[in-house]
């Protein structure tokens, strides 16, 4: 499974080429509930690009076969 984060995103239709990244930080649902929520697994990674502005993002739907990977912004540090 790959663990790298991405090398650019784009935001608001403005490309982020990545500087720094640190990551993934890698969480699931609640165990104890017998839900697909449970099972779903999300990596996370704090990302810097090269202007210093500094971005949360997560990646989701890598483990689960029959979906395909997909990257959203989860937050914005100030």
């Amino acid at each position: 499974m790959p663990d790298d984060p991405p090398i650019f995103f784009r935001w608001r239709r403005v490309a982020h080429r990545v500087r720094r990244a640190d990551g993934p930080e890698r969480l699931c649902g609640e165990w104890w509930r017998d839900t697909e929520e449970a099972e779903r697994l999300r990596d996370y990674y704090r990302i810097e690009d090269e202007a210093g502005r500094r971005f949360w993002l997560f990646r989701d739907g890598l483990y689960r076969p029959t979906a395909v990977p997909r990257w959203f912004l989860h937050g914005i540090f100030a």
